[in-house]
């Protein structure tokens, strides 16, 4: 399904406020038309007092003493709306003076109802178009947050920010600006039309025959700008995301001194938009003028072929001139109609990338039939379990781990061995191609996500904090806070005193990931949300590789509250930090190499005796 239709069908839970709109539109289009129309009248009666509009004549001239049809005696719809004026001027003149003055009072509510139903059009459409938006982003957001890590590690971040805010901008354009204008238009351009059409049958044949002339460059223009607008987005996405690259890491661009580098870097970036910006915009240059010139050169045609018609007497001056305002009326609503097909070319470039990523599948999901996770009674198994990131390139090599129930595993080796990649795997940020992980014998696979996530408690060495308040970062994903479990726990993670010490206490707000704490408060902050969580299994990853000696003293008494009677994974490089843990785990090459106590590995004189002694651990 194309991206336009789609979009127009999230139109369909608001399709109330676009019917009210639409038939508002109708309202704007009929009172335009009308007001066109009056044209004539106002002429024939309120300048000319009696004088009649020039009409169409016979090929021998009008006969002697006899007057000439008006313009809207003529053919179908301007019949039709002259018995309309004529009985809305009857009713008019029982209250006024004469028919001029009801003329102009037609006018001025003809204006007035115009303006009313454009008021009332706009807010419809406006309403109508901002809802679908919502229902866009929020349906964008929905997906993002189920992704699978693989998704994320191959889409950077800025490009995602560029999907929800630049493309969807791009498409809010058209459906909540343009939209009204397209409906409003389309009705105007009809009845104009129709106005046209029974003024002079003969001579709007003409017109509609060149029509194909002035929609030949149009439909060019737009297939180009659709691809241009791509290009240049895609250029917008490559841009954000050097920016969000130098943001995020400034303190290594300047620390290497490659302030210049990064520069000339971004610079290349905005070059390449540029171009792109430039070739688009080139389009858009070409259009109106291009429209414009063929445009004349119609309407010379039309003025040598209406020469013709009235040297030969088929057709006065007067109706000439009457066919050429509403005409000239269609010019402003068609020319709006042509924009905005260069605006929705556009819209459905970004459309297309916005439901590329809603479209994407989600990698990890619920099996069917999955039950829910009830507690840990037995334990966590690592069966065999094979992983890769990249095709032929495994992490984890047929890795088997036990972990009973209430028990600590530490996992230690060198960089690279595979310890973190554990980690993810049992979150089920990713899954297994080969074995698998079993809690209490049964395949993490085979129960719920939701349920799985709420048994897991997690502490990275990269806190992540939300720019809210320490109760709503400690208390996350709660539906609501109890202050005093808030702050048992923030007590037991060593967290409590330095939080009383802010001005709010626990409702200071943080500043974006925690920027106002140290790196030390900010573990322990993460600390007190996994004592809130109160989950049965908790993962440490690095949770304290970051930290001073002093700073890590104390997030490593929190950790010990944190891991009392928990089935606990801890991922370090620092072999003090776990060498009170129940068991060992020493991994080389995504595999377990030495299992056993501080005391027992030590004792073995193997891979994580000389661990210990290179960290100067030797008991």
């Amino acid at each position: 399904m194309s991206a336009l239709r789609r979009i127009v069908r999230m139109l369909r839970p608001h399709s109330g406020w676009v019917a009210a709109a639409a038939l508002a539109m109708t309202g704007v289009a009929l009172a335009t038309v009308f007001m066109v129309f009056l044209i004539g009248p106002m002429f024939d009666t309120v300048l000319g007092a009696s004088v009649p509009l020039p009409g169409l004549t016979s090929a021998a001239g009008p006969a002697a003493g006899a007057r000439a049809p008006t313009a809207v005696e003529q053919l179908g719809f301007a019949r039709d709306l002259k018995a309309w004026f004529e009985s809305a001027k009857e009713s008019l003149r029982r209250f006024l003076p004469n028919d001029a003055v009801a003329i102009l009072l037609l006018g001025f509510l003809a204006v007035l109802a115009k303006n009313a139903f454009t008021y009332l059009g706009n807010y419809a459409i406006y309403r109508a178009g901002l809802l679908t938006i919502k229902d866009l982003r929020d349906r964008l957001m929905d997906r993002l947050v189920v992704q699978s890590a693989a998704f994320h590690q191959r889409q950077p971040s800025a490009v995602l920010m560029s999907r929800v805010t630049n493309d969807v901008e791009r498409i809010t354009e058209v459906i909540s600006d343009r939209l009204s204008n397209l409906v409003q238009d389309s009705f105007t351009v009809v009845g104009m039309v129709a106005l046209v059409v029974s003024l002079n049958v003969r001579l709007a044949i003409v017109v509609l025959v060149g029509a194909p002339i002035f929609l030949w460059p149009i439909m060019k223009f737009a297939r180009k700008l659709r691809r241009r607008s791509h290009q240049t987005q895609e250029r917008l996405g490559e841009m954000n995301t050097v920016v969000d690259e130098v943001l995020k890491g400034y303190r290594v661009v300047q620390a290497f001194n490659m302030e210049a580098f990064e520069s000339a870097r971004f610079r290349e970036t905005t070059r390449r938009h540029f171009v792109a910006s430039m070739k688009a915009r080139k389009v858009l240059a070409l259009n109106s003028p291009v429209v414009e010139v063929i445009g004349a050169a119609g309407i010379i045609g039309l003025l040598l072929y209406a020469h013709r018609l009235i040297s030969s007497g088929a057709m006065s001056t007067g109706a000439f001139a009457s066919f050429l305002i509403g005409l000239y009326s269609l010019y402003t609503p068609i020319k709006r109609l042509t924009r905005m097909n260069m605006a929705l070319q556009g819209a459905v470039a970004a459309g297309e990338r916005v439901f590329a990523v809603i479209d994407e599948p989600v990698a990890i999901a619920d099996r069917p039939g999955a039950r829910a996770l009830a507690g840990v009674r037995q334990g966590i198994a690592f069966e065999g379990v094979t992983f890769a990131y990249e095709p032929n390139k495994p992490v984890l090599r047929g890795l088997d781990l036990v972990i009973p129930a209430g028990k600590a595993l530490a996992l230690v080796g060198a960089s690279g061995a595979g310890k973190s990649t554990v980690a993810q795997l049992l979150p089920r940020f990713w899954d297994v191609q080969d074995g698998r992980i079993a809690i209490d014998g049964a395949d993490i696979r085979d129960v719920t996500l939701a349920s799985l996530r709420a048994s897991l408690a997690l502490v990275t060495q990269e806190t992540v904090l939300f720019n809210t308040t320490v109760a709503a970062n400690i208390a996350y994903g709660q539906p609501s806070v109890d202050r005093e479990r808030l702050h048992a726990c923030a007590r037991a993670a060593f967290a409590e005193e330095f939080i009383l010490e802010f001005p709010d206490g626990f409702d200071t707000v943080i500043g974006e990931a925690g920027v106002r704490l140290s790196g030390g408060q900010r573990q322990r902050i993460a600390v007190a949300r996994a004592l809130y969580k109160d989950a049965p299994i908790l993962i440490l990853d690095e949770a304290t590789s970051a930290l001073d000696a002093e700073a890590e003293g104390i997030v490593q008494r929190a950790i010990e509250n944190l891991m009392a009677g928990r089935t606990a994974l801890i991922i370090a490089h620092r072999l003090a930090t776990v060498r009170n843990a129940d068991a060992i785990a020493v991994m080389e090459d995504g595999r377990v190499v030495e299992l056993g106590t501080h005391t027992q590995l030590l004792a073995r004189g193997g891979v994580y005796a000389r661990l210990a002694e290179m960290q100067g651990l030797t008991e």
